[in-house]
Parts: structure tokens; sequence; C-alpha cells
């Protein structure tokens, strides 16, 4: 599969979707990004085989994750929700973290049903699909929500201005 960044993407309200969706973590646990209210959160969608804009995607956020004072980098989720629920199982998911050294105390790697992936790619506004091929096509967005899940920053992925972000967690982790 391929992934690309010339689709265009929805801007949807600043609201975080319905919270009671619960997705489903690469330990299988249940998880509701309800649970995260209350911090800061950084939030991307992916899938775990793409090497294009996705590998860009996780770079961004662990260069992110480590420009963060130790304080705010605490506080901070991390979350990666695949846009692929078909193919990236809770193993495809377990496998991707221990593959690209992400944390289970900070990272939150998530999949959801294809209804409740849509909802919160129109949210964050990445446009996604397949193609005539069938390759997943999506564009690319690194989201900060607040401690309410308001969205109070928005970078295109591959042109992301990652201190951009990392003022944005800051300032909602001093909040």
């Amino acid at each position: 599969m391929e992934c690309s960044t010339d689709l265009s993407t929805n801007r949807a309200s600043n609201v975080l979707v319905d919270a009671q969706a619960t997705w489903q973590q690469d330990n299988g646990q249940p998880f509701q990004l309800a649970s995260l209210r209350g911090h800061p959160v950084v939030i991307a969608m992916f899938y775990a085989t793409c090497e294009g804009v996705c590998v860009i995607t996780k770079n961004d956020l662990k260069a992110i994750e480590a420009s963060l004072p130790a304080a705010v980098a605490a506080q901070t989720a991390f979350v990666l929700v695949t846009l692929d629920p078909d193919h990236d199982s809770p193993a495809a998911l377990k496998k991707y973290r221990l593959a690209q050294g992400l944390s289970t105390v900070h990272w939150r790697l998530l999949r959801g049903s294809t209804k409740d992936t849509a909802q919160l790619a129109t949210a964050l506004g990445i446009g996604f699909g397949r193609d005539q091929a069938g390759l997943l096509r999506h564009s690319s967005q690194l989201v900060v929500l607040d401690e309410a899940g308001q969205i109070v920053e928005r970078q295109e992925g591959i042109q992301a201005d990652l201190a951009a972000v990392v003022q944005a967690l800051t300032v909602v982790a001093q909040r």
C-alpha cells in the first residue's frame, strides 16, 4: 500500500468527535478518547504498513515528544489512529509499536470501526479513501486538542511546523 498527501481535506468543526466511540488499543483493550480529557493531546491518523507520509507523521510526533519540556511531556498523550482497521489488528499495531519504539506510557495506538474511523478523520480534517487499484490514499494532519477535546492547533503533515505544535501543547499543559 502507498499513501499520499494530495487529497483535499474536509474542514470540520473544532470539537472532538463523539466521545462515546469505543476504540481498541494495540493491547486489545477498549479505549475511549474521552478518557484523555484534562490532558493535552496530539493526534494523527496513519496505517501501519504505510511507507510514505505515515513515516514522516510518526517521526514528527517523536520529535515533538522529544522537544517538549519534561513537565509538559509527562501530561501529553500521543495518539495514532489507524485509517485501515481491516488490516491493522491489535497484533499489527503492537508489532508497529515495538518496531517504532513507541512508549506504552504516553502513546496510544488505536483502531475502530469503519464508521468511527471515518467520523474521526472528518473531525480532524483528514481525507482518505482507496484509489482504483485499492491503495489507501490519505492526507495528513497533526492535531492538538486541549483539555476539553477542542482543536487548538492543526498542522499539515509533511509541512508541519513542529514548533507550533510544541507551543500549543505547552500552552494547554500550563492551563
